[in-house]
């Protein structure tokens, strides 16, 4: 039986340290020398089996009672750990993990150290063995891994590029994911230095992104974030969201290693500049029309109106507005419990609706309202109504007055006629002039236009303007200005055919339009004498006005007659004219 060198009074378990006749005492070791030790240690024999402990040993490493270390050590180490034993043979230290099972079942690490302890000739080889618990490091290191594996996991699945540039080390890193947003393969090169890769963000962002690094390079908390243009390596350009942040410093508190994440956050630069394009467009919409929108979160009273609905209120925006508040003061007293009686019935249903009142502004003028309201739940599960308000006074008066002139006509049917016959002919009509107007000139060319494409005859438009007309206009004032448009519109009527169509489109502008059909005078003898007539001076109030006129003229035939674009080319040609020195004409012409 193996001799017992444990505590007899102990109640922890024992090692055996082998046969009973002791390799101890015959090697002449000292076991008291040993115990002293206050580091764990064990003699072993070349086989693995125990020959002595020391209290060390025995105190922190509660083991069960083999006689060979190896039966401990687990089945898949056992070989390296004997290999391990017999280098020792040949005098060489050597060191080697093992996991060793606890008699309640738990598993240490351990960091074992082999030395010879003794090699006499005539004695066995006795193998010292220190050992060091090394299981919370070991469990560090698990734990370790794990985080590493799942970081890495997270990296490969996500859409975030990790960089780190550690200026220490002269070392940069950057994570595949970080390549694939620039559509980079792992084999393809990095720019060589910051100039290099500056050159791949957009011009507009350079000076942003240069200023950015630097501060964040500085450790500036106010830099950890931000965003610019890189191109992509397809040639588009792509929105990155930059992150980083100092973690490392040097004695003089320098940063020298700054490590952060890049995000492609073009599809949601997109989508923020596609609502930013609606909104204009909404914002733009509503400012035309002079709608103003609201929002009232019914559940806590609160109301949000736009600065048109202050302005068709005529209030400020510094006004309390809430439910039950402003807005119900401005209530036309004949129309307030209509109203308000409306409101709550379509809240309590939870219909869209519709509404006309009256309100009565602080001036004390009364003015026509409309309004669409619709409500809902919000996220919060708060009843909300979102809605619109337009001032339709002048719309209702201008019904009214519509609905007036129509009982009259029905009594005065020859009136109705008459007035019909005045308002089309103001309608298509210069008020001072009486020469036809755009809207008539847009009707005839598209006539005209028509019939051309069919019959294969041509068109022609002469588009003039007036030299001079203003230096009269602002010395001479509005009436003079008057006068020299009458007298234009007149010179045109005497110096053109009854076939041309002659209009007045602006200020200063006129068109004429020729149907270009059989031997017609050519367009240049008709601009000249247009150009010499209107250079005559003309007395007004003793002053003689010289006006003078510039023509631009184009002309299409048949099928390839587009009227919008005779107009555009008619007026370049009169751009052309002025250019040159006025008081000319230009041809333009399509084949030129």
């Amino acid at each position: 039986m193996p001799a017992n060198v444990g505590d007899p009074m102990s109640s922890k378990p024992v090692l055996y340290a082998g046969p009973s006749i002791s390799p101890v005492r015959d090697i002449g070791l000292s076991v008291g020398i040993h115990d002293a030790i206050p580091f764990a240690i064990v003699l072993l024999d070349r086989q693995g089996r125990f020959l002595h402990a020391n209290k060390a040993f025995k105190a922190n490493w509660s083991l069960s009672e083999p006689q060979l270390l190896t039966d401990l050590v687990p089945a898949e180490d056992r070989t390296n750990f004997l290999a391990e034993l017999r280098h020792c043979e040949s005098g060489a230290d050597r060191q080697i993990e093992l996991c060793l099972p606890q008699p309640d079942g738990t598993l240490r690490w351990a960091q074992v150290s082999l030395a010879v302890a003794s090699a006499r000739l005539d004695g066995p080889l006795v193998i010292a063995a220190s050992f060091a618990d090394i299981t919370a490091l070991k469990t560090k290191l698990a734990d370790l891994e794990i985080w590493e594996s799942r970081w890495n996991k997270a990296l490969v699945g996500s859409s975030t590029g990790v960089w780190d540039h550690n200026w220490n080390r002269g070392e940069k890193y950057y994570s595949p994911t970080w390549r694939r947003i620039r559509g980079m393969s792992e084999d393809d090169p990095l720019a060589e230095s910051t100039e290099a890769w500056l050159e791949l963000v957009h011009p507009d962002d350079r000076d942003h992104v240069t200023h950015c690094i630097e501060r964040q390079n500085a450790g500036d908390p106010a830099y950890t974030v931000f965003e610019y243009r890189e191109r992509h390596k397809h040639g588009h350009w792509i929105w990155i969201e930059c992150r980083g942040d100092c973690v490392e410093w040097d004695e003089s508190g320098k940063p020298i290693r700054i490590v952060g994440t890049d995000t492609d956050i073009t599809a949601r630069k997109q989508a923020e500049e596609a609502t930013a394009r609606m909104a204009r467009r909404l914002d733009m919409a509503l400012e035309i029309s002079g709608v103003g929108t609201y929002e009232c979160d019914l559940t806590t009273g609160v109301v949000d109106w736009d600065d048109r609905m202050y302005r068709i209120y005529d209030v400020g925006r510094r006004e309390d507005v809430r439910v039950g508040g402003l807005w119900e003061t401005f209530l036309h007293p004949d129309d307030s419990e209509r109203v308000l009686k409306n409101v709550d019935e379509h809240i309590e249903n939870g219909n869209r609706f519709s509404d006309q009142y009256r309100v009565v502004l602080r001036d004390g003028s009364d003015r026509i309202i409309r309004a669409r309201t619709m409500t809902f739940l919000d996220g919060n599960g708060h009843q909300m109504t979102v809605g619109a308000n337009w001032d339709v006074t002048e719309d209702v008066g201008l019904h009214r007055e519509l609905e007036r002139a129509k009982l009259l006509a029905e009594a005065r049917n020859s009136e109705l006629e008459a007035a019909k016959d005045r308002i089309e002919h103001s309608a298509m009509h210069d008020y001072l002039t009486e020469l036809p107007n755009r809207r008539y000139l847009d009707e005839v060319l598209q006539r005209m236009g028509a019939e051309c494409r069919s019959n294969g005859t041509g068109i022609a438009i002469l588009h003039v303007d007036l030299d001079r007309f203003k230096q009269i206009n602002d010395r001479l004032g509005h009436d003079a200005g008057d006068a020299m448009l009458l007298h234009t519109a007149r010179t045109l009527r005497a110096t053109l055919s009854d076939e041309d169509f002659i209009a007045r489109v602006g200020g200063d502008e006129f068109i004429v339009v020729s149907q270009l059909v059989g031997m017609r005078e050519p367009l240049s003898s008709v601009a000249i004498r247009m150009i010499d007539a209107l250079r005559k001076p003309v007395t007004y109030e003793g002053h003689l006005c010289r006006v003078g006129a510039s023509i631009g003229i184009a002309s299409e035939y048949g099928e390839a007659i587009d009227v919008r674009q005779l107009l555009r080319n008619s007026d370049i040609a009169l751009y052309e004219a002025k250019r040159q020195g006025r008081n000319r004409y230009v041809h333009f012409s399509t084949s030129a």
